[in-house]
Order: C-alpha cells, then structure tokens, then sequence
C-alpha cells in the first residue's frame, strides 16, 4: 500500500511540474526552484565493528523519489527544502532480509560560491532534518540493533548546472549526524531534474544565487 501511494505521488508530482514547465509565460511571479529525483543513502553503524564479513560490497540503497524546493533569502544565501523516500536493504555491513522505509525531512541553508549569473554553480549546506523509519526496529541474529527515527544535523555541499534559463541539474551530498540514540548517522547524496520558477521583470532565478 505505501509503495503505491508513493507512486500515485511520484506521478502527481511530475504532471505538475510538467504544467508548471508549460506555463512559464502566464505565470512568472514566484522566484522558487523546484525538482524531483532520486537518491543515495549509506548507513554504517558506528557501533559495528568491521570484521572479515565486511568483503567491499556497497553499502549504498539507492531509492527515491525526491522533491527538492529551494527559495532565494539575500545575496548568495538560499534555503533548501527536501523531502526524500528509500527503501533500506543495507545496513552498513547488514544485509537485511526486509525493506525498510525510510523518509527524511531537510530544510538546509545554502551559500553559493561561484559567479550566479553563470550556468554553473558550487555551494554549501548546513541544516537540520528528521528521518523517519517504519518499523522502527530490526533484529538480526535475535539481536536488536539501532534503526529508529531520529533528528540530525546536516552539512554538505552541492551543484547546480543550467541547459536553459528554466531547466538544469541539481545534485546535493549531505553527512546527517544523528542527535538520536535510535538513529545511525548517515550519508545521503542526491540527483534532481530542477525548474526554475521566473520572476516579474528582466530579473532571473539564477541571477538570485
């Protein structure tokens, strides 16, 4: 049932930004950008200690969907919104019989470094957030280990690359240090289709950055 709901939503989603896209011309008031994408989340346990199982596979669960809103405050700085959907087979060196959702809610500054009038651009975050585990326990081996819900605290940095004045590429990494007992800290990297939303005027979304 969630895993259809996500879909009903993934789809939703992408016919509005698809009719957001289309209506540029009547509509250019807001100075917002938005994207929808997937990504990457990398737990590995700090309590675990590697041993001879750890034999290099990946640890990465690679997931999504994503939605990313990022809105324009003064001069370089931004602020990020995002919300992110997984579902978590690797637990550091665990292999994990079940799917596990994961969902996260980040709101993350941003200061961009790079000239904004071009087309790309590098910048940092730093923020908060909070990851949402169902069920909020696993057991392996009869034995419980932490895999709950939890705040973090996040830092990280990103990139933006334009192809139009309303299309371009976002990705954004992140290490979300947990200020939960239940809650691992983690990596999280992410890959957005991004639509800026104009403004009155001659003034551009990206000339804002």
């Amino acid at each position: 049932m969630i895993n259809s709901l996500r879909k009903y939503v993934f789809l939703f989603i992408v016919l509005n930004l698809f009719i957001i896209q289309q209506g540029y011309a009547q509509d250019k008031n807001n100075l917002w950008v938005i994207g929808i994408g997937v990504n990457a989340i990398d737990f590995y346990p700090s309590q675990k200690v590697v041993t001879d199982n750890d034999d290099g596979k990946s640890n990465i669960n690679f997931g999504g969907p994503q939605i990313l809103a990022t809105r324009y405050l003064v001069n370089h700085l931004s602020v990020d919104g995002l919300l992110t959907f997984n579902q978590i087979t690797k637990y550091g060196v665990y292999e994990l019989i079940e799917k596990y959702t994961y969902v996260a809610m980040d709101i993350n500054f941003r200061y961009s470094f790079i000239d904004t009038t071009k087309d790309f651009t590098l910048f940092a975050l730093a923020g908060v957030g909070y990851t949402s585990f169902n069920p909020e326990t696993i057991w392996i081996g009869g034995t419980p280990i932490k895999f709950g819900s939890g705040g973090t605290l996040n830092i990280g940095g990103g990139a933006n690359y334009w192809f139009s004045d309303t299309l371009g590429l976002n990705f954004e990494a992140l290490y979300k240090s947990s200020v939960s007992e239940k809650l691992s800290s983690h990596f999280y990297a992410g890959l957005s289709l991004v639509f800026r939303l104009k403004s009155k005027g001659n003034a551009r979304w990206r000339d804002c950055f």
